[in-house]
This record gives structure tokens, sequence and C-alpha cells, in this order.
């Protein structure tokens, strides 16, 4: 089973690298990077379960868990972007879901991982999946307002605004389903622990940026960028570094 997962996690990211190419290739998306993308999400289910049963738990409690999970909730938040508000960014969404299986293949497979008794929490999957669907969709808008210092600056930038209000009601959800989720685990909504704290910091910066006018395009691009700099603090910072103590230990 353990090679299995790493067979499947590495022909993911050559699925999903193949789709920014594609997507690359041709201006506007194209049909094969957009049939690479759904046989992406498809693999990343074969995914799913395989670590399911490596773990014999559901698969959410530690990093490469969560990393390997994120394809499957950026595919469908491309289609939905596609379709309803007609924004096609296949190929930042097949890049950002590679960046995350790239860093899965460097984390442990830690196959004798079990639930911790704070685990065992109905707020487990909802509380976990929502962070992965706002991180993912802020990755894409980092990505984007990179891009958007090469060229076609309003275009971009714009794309990420529509991708960064998809994120934030999951964002703020991650924040509200973490603070009930620990009253119950450990008796109080808060401990100002340092991954709570830098949740409500990362919660905070996107506040700011949607108040930012959207006549000052160069500061709300920055706020992007920050934004996403704290997410990368938050979800592994302060899990990867060694003398951080956390309450969210578990998750390294």
């Amino acid at each position: 089973m353990s090679s299995l997962v790493i067979t499947l996690t590495a022909c993911l990211i050559l699925l999903f690298a193949g789709a920014g190419v594609a997507s690359a290739c041709c201006r506007g998306g194209s049909g094969t990077a957009r049939r690479l993308l759904w046989l992406g999400w498809g693999g990343g289910c074969a995914l799913l379960v395989a670590n399911a049963l490596l773990a014999q738990a559901p698969p959410f409690g530690n990093m490469r868990h969560v990393l390997c999970f994120f394809p499957l909730v950026l595919v469908p938040a491309w289609y939905y972007l596609r379709r309803v508000r007609g924004v096609e960014l296949g190929g930042y969404f097949a890049w950002a879901a590679a960046l995350a299986l790239v860093g899965a293949m460097c984390m442990p497979l830690q196959a004798g991982w079990r639930q911790m008794p704070a685990l065992q929490s109905p707020w487990f999957v909802p509380h976990v999946t929502s962070y992965v669907v706002s991180y993912g969709l802020l990755t894409v808008a980092a990505l984007l307002a990179l891009r958007s210092y090469a060229g076609e600056a309003p275009a971009r930038l714009e794309a990420a605004d529509a991708v960064v209000r998809l994120a934030f009601p999951f964002l703020t959800f991650g924040l509200w389903s973490g603070a009930l989720w620990a009253d119950a685990a450990w008796g109080r909504y808060w401990a100002w622990d340092i991954k709570e704290v830098w949740s409500l910091i990362t919660w905070g910066i996107y506040i700011i940026y949607f108040h930012l006018d959207a006549a000052r395009p160069g500061w709300r691009r920055g706020l992007l960028l920050v934004g996403f700099a704290a997410v990368v603090i938050t979800f592994l910072v302060v899990n990867l570094l060694p003398k951080i103590e956390s309450l969210h230990s578990y998750a390294s």
C-alpha cells in the first residue's frame, strides 16, 4: 500500500503539471488541460482511499494527508469559477495542485498514524476540509498576483479577487469551527496557541484586503502576497519548525 500511495502521488504530479503546460500552450485553456484536470481529480480520489486504507483512519490528520487532499478541492473550485464566474484559471489550479503534491512527497508516510482523542470529533473533517479549500484557493490567488507583474495586471487581479471572494467564507468557517472544536476538546474556545494566533492574523489580512480601495491595485496585490505568506506560516511553519510548542502539534 505504501508503494501504491507513492506511485499515485508521483503520477498525479505529472498529470497536473501536464495540465498546467497544456493550459499555458493554449490561451484561455484547452480541452486537453481540462481532461487532465478531471483525470487528476479522479486519481486524487483514489489517493484519498489509499491513504485511508494505509492509515486505517480518515486521511486528514497529518501534513501529508492534507496536502494530498488539495487537488480534490481545487478541481471543483476551478470548475465552479469557470462555469459560474466565466473565469478560466485551469493552469493556475493545476500548478497549485502539483505544488501541494510535491510537498506531500517530501513528507513521511506516517503509515502508523492514529487519531489522538482530540481529533475524534465530528468537527474534524469539515474543519480540515474548509481550511484546505480556502488555502488552496488563496494559493491560486497568490499565483495570479505574481503573474500580474508580468503583464495583464487588471485582468489577473480581477481574477484573483474572484478567487479570494470564494475562499474567504471557507476561511471564516475554518476559524469558527476550530473555536467550537477547541471548546469541545479542551474546554475553551480560544487558547492563544500559536496556530490559532496565525489563523486569526491570516483572516485579518484578507479582511483588510476587502476594505482596500479597488483603485489601488498595487496595495491589493501586495496584500494578496502578504496573506499567502501568512497562510504558509499558519499551515506549514508553525507545524514543521522544531521547538514550537502547540496544541496542534498532532498535525505535524
